[in-house]
């Protein structure tokens, strides 16, 4: 049985088209939680109300935290089921997602597996994708999978003490699921496409449609967080990952400039090596 874990602040018509998605679902072993971020009181009356008019089993809670990170955080702790699927509520799943991931775990014993998600920008599907298999070096630094790629093992999240980063409002899926790489000796990639990705832009209300300073601090946590991680575990970074966490750091710290915080790039400037 799968646990799905919607966190949701706000847009209920985005959030009827991804359980529309579920509706859809050709593996049907599986319960819907969705949890609600603070939302307006009116949005969620709407989100109530889309919930009910769902086909299926759902429950609606009110998260105690703020922000995704706490929201997925309270869904896990409120469910039992043996895989989870963390599932953003302005992406798709494709019908064949549970079923192909479902029979990919069941395969072998493995912590989790990941199933490719393509872009989707306006509406339209472009030629880049979400989901790959990790290098030599345990995907450090890395993006691997987006939050809806990966079906995880309950057991694996409780076992390594895996969670949500609530400290940080960008790039916790980033630290998410390089921590699960650096922990795991046992997942499997599939290039099968089984999602798609909303990809944001400055009108979608999503987390990732723009830079402020708390998000560009959030990125730059990630990036330590997950260097503090690999050397605890005794991962070496390679020359790729260096290369690619350099050109991340000077993207932030060119960002700050773009947006005028002076004084926070004079003081970031140490973390560039």
């Amino acid at each position: 049985m799968i646990d799905i874990i919607i966190p949701v602040k706000g847009r209920p018509s985005k959030l009827g088209r991804a359980l529309h998605s579920l509706e859809e679902q050709t593996y049907t072993e599986f319960e819907v939680t969705v949890v609600n971020d603070h939302s307006s009181q009116e949005e969620r009356s709407e989100i109530s109300k889309i919930c009910s008019e769902y086909n299926g089993v759902i429950n609606l809670i009110d998260s105690r935290g703020t922000g995704a990170p706490a929201a997925r955080n309270f869904g896990f702790q409120k469910t039992s089921h043996p895989y989870v699927l963390w599932f953003d509520s302005d992406d798709m799943l494709l019908p064949n997602k549970l079923e192909h991931d479902i029979q990919l775990f069941k395969s072998n014993t493995f912590d989790f597996v990941v199933s490719r998600a393509q872009h989707l920008v306006k509406g339209e599907l472009i030629d880049q994708y979400w989901g790959a298999s990790p290098d030599a070096d345990k995907g450090a630094f890395q993006f691997p999978f987006q939050t809806m790629c990966a079906l995880i093992s309950r057991a694996f999240l409780v076992n390594g003490n895996i969670k949500w980063n609530e400290n940080i409002l960008s790039n916790h899926d980033w630290e998410f699921s390089n921590e699960c790489y650096i922990k795991s000796d046992r997942n499997a990639f599939s290039n099968v496409i089984t999602a798609h990705y909303n990809v944001p832009n400055a009108t979608s209300g999503s987390i990732g449609s723009s830079l402020n300073h708390i998000k560009i601090e959030s990125q730059f946590m990630a990036i330590e967080n997950i260097a503090k991680l690999q050397s605890k575990f005794g991962f070496t970074t390679g020359l790729y990952s260096k290369m690619r966490i350099l050109r991340h750091r000077l993207f932030l710290l060119n960002a700050c400039l773009k947006n005028g915080y002076y004084l926070y790039f004079m003081k970031s400037l140490n973390r560039l090596f």
